[in-house]
């Protein structure tokens, strides 16, 4: 995926090293709320079967406040690729989603993906939530990685589709939610595991 980074050394389209404790937030504001105080280190298990693709009602993760956190991060990355735009100062709402130690690996990743078109946020699905205390959430997903982005002359896909699994780190700053970190983890998932959402 050209939106996420991979594990090692080679960048994808994720993010860099996952922070081991909370980092300061930004300072914008956020309608994410807190998420109902859970006992630490609680797995959600893997939805059985899949959501279809745009299945909300099936989602049992969706209103969990670090996975809106992601998804308007990918709805913020998706926008700002459409606009051409990677200059941070002129990306209010897309730096508002992220830690100050995830601007670092998103900024250039956002400048790196400009050129093509996304149709919406790279789709996604949730695969596990692991809450460690009430400040830091560990999400297993799947992501369409490839195949995504058009170009922006024919409207075409740039690549066959492919799905694969990656990890995201949300803390909690405040009243906020943020991603910190957002890693490819390299092995295969399913279409089925993701929701599509289009401009």
């Amino acid at each position: 995926m050209r939106g996420v980074r991979a594990r090692g050394a080679a960048a994808l389209l994720l993010t860099a090293a996952v922070a081991a404790t909370p980092t300061a937030c930004s300072g914008a504001g956020s309608a994410v709320a807190p998420p109902t105080p859970v006992a630490p280190a609680t797995t959600a298990p893997a939805p059985a079967p899949a959501p279809a693709a745009g299945d909300v009602a099936a989602d049992p993760y969706v209103g969990d406040p670090a996975v809106v956190a992601v998804r308007d991060y990918l709805r913020q990355q998706a926008l700002a690729i459409n606009a051409r735009q990677s200059d941070p100062a002129a990306l209010p709402a897309f730096t508002a989603t992220l830690t100050p130690a995830a601007l670092e690996w998103a900024v250039p990743l956002l400048a790196a993906n400009l050129g093509d078109e996304m149709p919406g946020p790279y789709p996604v699905g949730v695969l596990t939530s692991t809450r460690d205390g009430a400040d830091r959430v560990e999400l297993q997903l799947c992501l369409q990685d490839r195949g995504w982005q058009v170009d922006r002359a024919g409207g075409q896909p740039l690549n066959p589709a492919h799905f694969a699994r990656a990890s995201a780190v949300v803390v909690r700053s405040g009243e906020r939610w943020l991603v910190d970190d957002v890693v490819g983890a390299g092995e295969e998932c399913s279409a089925a595991q993701v929701r599509e959402e289009r401009f």
